[in-house]
């Protein structure tokens, strides 16, 4: 389909303002739909589209690569919020010059991408926003049915098909795990200042046969204290930065480790503390899901669950023993 071709109901071309909505669009069968994408997308089926969206923010790390800074980078942001200013930017020209007959946006995260808000002010007139509102798991299935009505023909039905292999695999977890011990773990989304994972994130951790220490299903990710994390004690730590891919968050949470807050607690003492590919498996609630559940059952269970995925996991410190 050419670009700039609007079509019918059936054959609407599609720009998708966020990973997770390339990601949805593709689960269901439209990715040569896809026009534009944002500056994050990074599924291998859209590569070369045109990019629509940049970061605003002074700094900030290419996708998927480790902040030079974190705390500088979390300054940064909270900076530019307080002002009021945009953390990311749209090509406006690019996006009508494209005249997408719909586009895909998000209003979970104004720090993660561009919102439904800043993208209805761009788009051409005609053009139909899907905001992607995700916080759990229940949200991911609206989000699901909600795309596939925007992209018409047969877009539904694999909804409704996307919907019930997500259930499937998610089942087939807690059917492995079920009858284990339930090790408490701490998430850590950001790992200075210290954030704990939110939103769909402790849910996974549950189905995986896990008890969140400091995080619940379906609150959002907040700040904690070093203190709390070392009250908590947790028995494993799973680090998973939003944005970063397994080499940064292993790069960056091997330097976290040697933290003397964290130095005496049991996990990095045993070894029980990992690394993930996060950009990809836990910071989109997508049908990935179900493959976040599944490492970190594995991570929590190896005994049941099998080994981790070396491409979605790594083991931070020592072997335990």
């Amino acid at each position: 389909m050419a670009h700039g071709t609007r079509g019918g109901p059936d054959g609407r071309t599609v720009a998708t303002m966020v990973p997770s909505a390339t990601d949805l669009v593709v689960a269901l069968g439209a990715a040569d739909r896809i026009i534009g994408i944002s500056h994050e997308c990074d599924h291998p089926a859209v590569t070369g589209r045109p990019i629509l969206t940049r970061s605003a923010v002074p700094g900030a790390p290419d996708p998927g690569r480790a902040a030079a800074d974190p705390a500088a980078l979390d300054a940064a942001v909270s900076a530019a919020r307080a002002a009021d200013a945009p953390l990311y930017l749209t090509d406006r020209a690019a996006l009508h010059r494209l005249a997408p007959g719909v586009v895909v946006a998000q209003d979970v995260c104004d720090v993660c991408a561009v919102t439904g808000d800043q993208v209805a002010c761009e788009v051409p007139e005609g053009t139909e926003v899907v905001r992607l509102g995700a916080v759990d798991l229940n949200g991911l299935r609206t989000d699901l049915r909600t795309v596939g009505r925007a992209l018409g023909g047969e877009g539904p039905d694999r909804a409704e098909a996307a919907i019930a292999a997500l259930d499937d695999g998610l089942a087939a977890v807690r059917a492995t795990v079920a009858g284990q011990p339930r090790p408490r773990a701490l998430l850590l989304e950001w790992g200075d200042p210290p954030f704990v994972a939110g939103h769909w994130v402790p849910e996974l951790l549950e189905v995986a046969g896990g008890i969140d220490a400091l995080g619940a299903p379906g609150a959002p990710s907040r700040r904690v204290s070093w203190d709390e994390v070392a009250t908590a004690d947790p028995d494993v730590i799973v680090f998973l930065p939003c944005g970063y891919d397994l080499d940064a968050a292993t790069h960056e949470g091997r330097a976290l480790l040697a933290r003397p807050e964290l130095t005496g607690l049991r996990a990095v003492a045993e070894g029980r503390t990992w690394a993930t590919d996060a950009t990809r498996v836990f910071s989109r609630c997508t049908p990935v899901a179900v493959q976040a559940a599944r490492v970190l059952a594995s991570i929590l269970h190896p005994e049941v669950a099998g080994p981790v995925d070396p491409r979605a996991a790594r083991r931070l410190g020592p072997e335990q023993t």
